[in-house]
């Protein structure tokens, strides 16, 4: 590494706290704002530059459709084109397959309580209750027997990766189609599900230890309903009741772990959309010709940087923001809340490259009057995103030829849109304030248009030229 990069990194690091690392311009009003917020003097210059008409190379959608772990809340149904069943582990000992067995009736069910940090929230729209569908169910159903006395414990080893894995291959024993009818209201949060009898017959048939996997699917559902996962009071239970002459018994049984198994049933292969509550990402990939041009000629001299170590380090990226122009009109929101769009840019690290999450630098003042431009379901026609660690490592290594990629990804439910403090945070009166919602929007949001259209690209930069 040559050692003007060196005393360039050493001049960066001692100016941290002090420079005003501007992220406006000097002429608007707002960074003296933000400075001041962030304790810092306005003595620092530093430019800025704007390169506009960047018109995507790609938009790459990965659609998330790996199961996971619904422990603390289990999820049903669908929305936004995104099937989500729900999978629970059950162990039966022999003492309760022996009742089973020699009773002359039994009977299985299926409890839920719904999420009340979700269906009794504030947040949650008013006017949704109640919830009501005749929802068509597929309950299917895979079961395991041993004799073996370790056989629940060795069940209950298996890692939840491996069993996640294991559903993405799902072949049932059984399954049968029923109907429920569904009405839940902001008080009564109870779901009862009568399971098939083929499956307490399939259950009954042995004595031996008994491992259950249940999968509910409901395809057609018209919402997400979310329940209690297994590590809450309240948690889903199997009940399975007996009847032998006159006596009348039941046993509750808690899943080992639950799943959220995931489908998408989008069918536009081709299209840019994303999803909310799930890890749907999209890269988004501009060339690298017109960002360099533009430095060449804000500067007056060649971009990049090719002598040495490759590095160019004729300036350093305080600030990068990504604008797209945005239209929330083929989107769906469940909350009705405005969605922070989560941003991740693309580095090197020992010479691998990683994708790194931005940091996210609060304009205070723009915030209060505007609102954060990094969310979509908003107001206004524009997307910000800062880009600054991709866009700082990029400008450095943009002489091996690289294009500049950035991640997108959809975040949690934004509940006051005009808060700078962009967490939540204790008043001082000792109250919680809610900036953002504990629970996703199972939302979907279509950028396969927005990506068609130029993106502008503003930097700000503090310059060291030559051997100044």
């Amino acid at each position: 590494m040559n050692k003007r990069y060196l005393v360039f990194l050493a001049v960066l690091a001692s100016l941290a706290l002090t420079m005003s690392s501007c992220l406006f311009d000097s002429e608007d009003s707002a960074l003296s704002s933000w400075l001041s917020d962030q304790g810092m003097p306005d003595t620092y210059k530093v430019q800025t530059l704007s390169i506009g008409d960047l018109t995507p190379l790609s938009a790459e959608v990965f659609l998330d459709s790996t199961p996971r772990g619904a422990n603390d809340r289990a999820l049903f149904g669908q929305s936004a084109n995104i099937q989500h069943d729900m999978v629970l582990d059950f162990g039966f000992d022999s003492l309760l397959l022996s009742t089973l067995k020699n009773a002359d009736s039994a009977a299985s069910f299926l409890f839920f309580r719904l999420l009340p940090s979700l269906y009794k929230s504030q947040y949650f729209p008013k006017d949704s209750f109640p919830l009501e569908e005749d929802l068509a169910v597929t309950v299917s159903w895979k079961l395991d027997r041993s004799k073996k006395s370790s056989f629940l414990e060795d069940i209950m080893e298996i890692t939840d990766k491996d069993w996640y894995k294991s559903l993405s291959k799902w072949k049932p024993d059984a399954s049968v189609d029923t109907t429920y009818s569904i009405s839940i209201g902001k008080k009564d949060s109870t779901l009862t599900l009568v399971m098939p009898h083929a499956l307490i017959d399939s259950i009954r048939k042995d004595v031996s230890l008994c491992r259950l996997q249940l999968r509910l699917s409901a395809p057609d559902a018209k919402r997400v309903y979310r329940f209690y996962g297994p590590n809450y009071v309240y948690k889903p239970q199997f009940r399975i009741t007996t009847l032998s002459d006159t006596l009348f018994m039941y046993r509750n049984l808690a899943p080992f772990r639950v799943a959220d198994a995931i489908k998408s049933n989008e069918e536009c292969s081709d299209c840019q959309v994303l999803h909310g509550g799930v890890f749907d990402s999209m890269v988004v990939e501009f060339p690298s010709e017109p960002i360099m041009k533009g430095l060449a000629d804000f500067y007056g001299d060649e971009f990049p940087y090719t002598v040495g170590d490759g590095d160019d380090v004729r300036q350093a990226v305080v600030l990068a923001q990504m604008t797209f122009p945005r239209d929330d009109s083929k989107g769906f929101s469940e909350l009705g809340h405005p969605i922070q769009v989560v941003v991740g840019s693309f580095v090197d690290s020992l010479d691998k490259e990683i994708r790194r999450m931005e940091e996210y630098k609060v304009n205070r003042k723009g915030v209060v009057e505007n609102g954060h431009p990094n969310m979509v379901f908003y107001e206004g026609d524009s997307l910000t995103l800062q880009v600054t660690f991709g866009m700082r490592n990029f400008i450095n290594k943009a002489s091996d030829g690289r294009t500049f990629k950035m991640m997108m990804r959809l975040g949690y439910p934004v509940l006051q849109d005009k808060d700078s403090s962009y967490t939540n945070y204790i008043t001082s009166k000792g109250d919680t304030s809610y900036v953002f919602f504990s629970q996703f929007d199972y939302a979907r949001y279509d950028f396969t248009e927005i990506m068609k259209k130029p993106a502008t690209l503003k930097l700000w930069l503090a310059s060291k030229r030559g051997d100044e």
